[in-house]
């Protein structure tokens, strides 16, 4: 974790966002609640790269048609109005540009075939990589969901006993607290996984150990003893194997999906 912030619920995302400069060489992949073409231009005049899903009723004009099945005739069109309404490749590519309050923002969108929705999914970025990898790179959104799934689920970030805003604050960041030393169980368990274990570790499976180790978590910081941080140390260890997705020699995560298909292109 490098940057939060908690705010009130009618808090619109778009209002918190860390400092764009920090942002150089630092790839965002953005939730559509972030949604703005004015942040997307002001990441990449900083130098970052930013991966998002289109909304549905986006307006960005065709500028050229990089890959797939789709007509010369559509350039300067909306994207999104472009009558494609069955399965032309796999991956279509177009180049496409947007008018906003900062500037013009140009840049890629790639297409992905859903087979389960019969259409087309788009994904906008700046990224100069093989088109093939977008999808599997917007697929990291999902741990950032599984973070704040841990947080409830494990780390009671949704039991909230008060309407105090102090109490309330506290007790996320208690939670926020806990998410953050479970990485502990990461460091000291991770070197003893096989590789293909290390590309499905759980960060929810992480934060169910984290409590049933919260004794000797507790222990630890309380004595700081050599004695309690070797107790820790191999309670970690004995739990290691509860930390990724068993099911990984037969379902590939999407680490290891990603990793695949970066080794193919060395």
């Amino acid at each position: 974790m490098h940057w939060f912030e908690i705010t009130p619920g009618s808090t619109h995302d778009r209002k918190c966002f860390p400092n764009i400069n920090s942002l150089r060489k630092k790839l965002v992949i953005v939730d559509l609640g972030y949604w703005d073409f004015n942040l997307f231009y002001e990441i990449k005049r900083v130098g970052g790269f930013f991966l998002s899903r289109i909304k549905s009723n986006t307006v960005v004009s065709i500028t050229q048609i990089v890959q797939g099945k789709i007509s010369q005739k559509y350039i300067g069109r909306s994207l999104l109005s472009v009558p494609i309404n069955r399965k032309r490749s796999n991956i279509l590519e177009v180049m496409i540009e947007k008018v906003c309050d900062k500037g013009t923002l140009c840049c890629r969108t790639v297409g992905f075939w859903n087979p389960s929705e019969k259409c087309y999914h788009w994904y906008m970025t700046n990224l100069e990589v093989a088109a093939h990898l977008i999808y599997p790179l917007y697929r990291y959104r999902l741990p950032i969901e599984l973070i704040f799934k841990a947080c409830k689920q494990s780390l009671n970030a949704n039991r909230l006993t008060s309407n105090n805003r102090n109490i309330i604050e506290n007790l996320l960041l208690a939670s926020i607290a806990a998410h953050l030393v479970s990485h502990t169980i990461l460091d000291i368990a991770m070197p003893k996984l096989t590789k293909v274990k290390q590309l499905a570790i759980s960060v929810q499976r992480i934060a169910k150990v984290a409590v049933l180790l919260a004794n000797d978590f507790f222990n630890f910081l309380v004595n700081g003893t050599q004695k309690y941080a070797q107790i820790l140390r191999d309670k970690i260890i004995l739990f290691s194997d509860e930390i990724f997705d068993p099911n990984c020699q037969h379902r590939e995560s999407s680490l290891a999906h990603v990793e695949r298909l970066l080794e193919g292109l060395l």
